[in-house]
């Protein structure tokens, strides 16, 4: 049955957009705070339906009874990646969830089965046609915030479309049954991993106002941009995700495409943009669909302005709850309640997302860099001026040896500065974060090797077991 005719997902749909599209804008901090609260509680009577929640919430000794508000979040058990996967299919929904009008959404990993069937590190969740429903309103929120009008304005969306993950599950189950009431000649969507020529002829066919793929794909773009193709690729803005955005990235892909480039942070298991980077670089939180925390090492939370890994708590959805959920291992860095000039008054990020835990650097001396503090290659390349790197990535190989592969645009090869010279200004610079017990080799090669899971390659990976290093 289309979800987009049954009155049980659209009545709640609609309902929730009227209500809920501009209701952080609505609000005081008061009433978010009573907001949040509430639905707090309603999750977590949902999650003691739950089998893996409810032997959680026993281990600990909590009840939902105990949980009256957000200050008594701290009461309840921590959610791990390994703890979804151990319990799926089964044990991360509720006996009364029908597996059948539920969809099975999975990180990156296998492109063909259940990926947290197949012994690999992502995880799979389920949920259902109403919880897309409503994760598409915040990106009406978002959209409205940078001017869109999602049936005037022409979107291009470059992301993963493989098997199980959230891309293709949206665009089966939500945007194909819609195209029976909605034309959606404003919305083109793409294989991230289809040729970039390919990409680039659909692209220019289609005339995009926006487009949204990963950083890697806009830098693919970018290079033939800048060689004479896709001439008549023009958007006013470009909306990236799914993998940490460098300046040096920023800057080559703007350069290239004639308009600002802006974040958007969000995962597999949150089902929705949990924050975008609005005009002014701030990082805005949808702090009414979701509570955000920031822990230590310890697992203890860290203060607002200190640098945390993220907790997440999803406050609406069904299928698998996500509450206190530490999985995504990203580092964040919670705000003091500034509020951004843009005039919205969401509560933003103290920094921007500054990657995955799992991507640590881990020096000699157990000191411990997270990803964003170490792309001093981007510092480099912008003060040399130069756009003749394509890409670049960053491999840990041993804890003692780093090497550096710089794709070199062919054309620009003979202009300054020269490759030498540009290596040894980056072997420079990151001997002096490392010292000189760490081997920095910068290799120029001639493509930076892709996932297999339809994603770019991250441009940082460390191979080093981060156990017993401090931070």
């Amino acid at each position: 049955m289309n979800p987009l005719v049954n009155p049980n997902i659209m009545l709640p749909f609609i309902k929730s957009y009227l209500i809920e599209r501009n209701r952080i804008e609505r609000m005081n901090e008061g009433q978010l705070k009573r907001y949040k609260d509430k639905l707090l509680r309603r999750m977590v009577q949902y999650a003691y339906t739950v089998p893996l929640y409810r032997r959680k919430y026993k281990e600990a000794g909590v009840h939902p009874e105990d949980i009256k508000g957000i200050e008594d979040i701290y009461k309840l058990p921590f959610i791990s990646r390994q703890d979804l996967n151990k319990d799926f299919p089964d044990g991360i929904i509720p006996p009364s969830f029908n597996k059948n009008d539920g969809y099975i959404i999975c990180t990156g990993g296998t492109t063909t089965k259940y990926c947290c069937n197949s012994g690999a590190q992502p995880v799979c969740i389920y949920t259902d046609a109403l919880s897309l429903l409503k994760g598409s309103i915040i990106t009406f929120r978002s959209n409205k915030a940078f001017g869109f009008n999602w049936r005037k304005t022409k979107f291009a969306h470059i992301g993963n479309f493989n098997p199980f993950k959230y891309d293709k599950v949206f665009e089966k189950n939500i945007i194909s049954p819609a195209r029976r009431f909605f034309s959606f000649k404003n919305y083109l969507s793409m294989q991230a991993s289809n040729k970039t020529m390919e990409i680039i002829k659909k692209l220019e066919n289609f005339k995009p106002d926006v487009i949204i793929s990963y950083p890697a794909i806009f830098q693919d773009i970018a290079y033939l941009k800048r060689k004479g193709y896709g001439r008549e690729i023009k958007p006013r803005i470009l909306l990236v995700g799914g993998a940490m955005l460098d300046e040096y990235t920023r800057s080559y892909v703007e350069d290239a495409f004639g308009c600002k480039m802006y974040n958007t942070y969000a995962s597999c298991e949150s089902g929705a943009e949990i924050a975008f980077e609005c005009k002014y670089r701030n990082w805005h939180i949808h702090d009414d669909f979701f509570h955000i925390e920031a822990i230590d090492e310890d697992m203890k939370p860290v203060a607002p302005g200190e640098r945390g890994r993220i907790v997440l708590t999803k406050l609406w959805g069904r299928g698998t709850p996500i509450i206190r959920y530490t999985g995504m291992n990203d580092w964040i860095t919670l705000g003091n309640g500034e509020k951004c000039s843009c005039g919205l008054k969401s509560p933003i990020f103290g920094r921007p997302v500054e990657g995955k835990i799992s991507f640590n650097i881990v020096l000699p001396d157990g000191q411990i860099i997270p990803p964003s503090r170490f792309l001093f290659i981007s510092e480099i390349l912008l003060n040399l001026g130069t756009f003749k790197v394509k890409r670049f990535q960053i491999i840990q190989k041993k804890i003692d040896e780093i090497d550096i592969l710089l794709v070199i645009d062919r054309d620009l090869k003979e202009d300054k500065p020269s490759f030498d010279e540009m290596a040894k200004r980056i072997k420079e610079r990151y001997l002096k974060e490392t010292g000189p017990e760490v081997e920095i080799n910068v290799i120029e090669v001639e493509e930076i090797k892709e996932e297999i899971s339809g994603k770019p390659a991250p441009i940082l990976i460390s191979y080093v077991n981060q156990d017993k290093c401090v931070i």
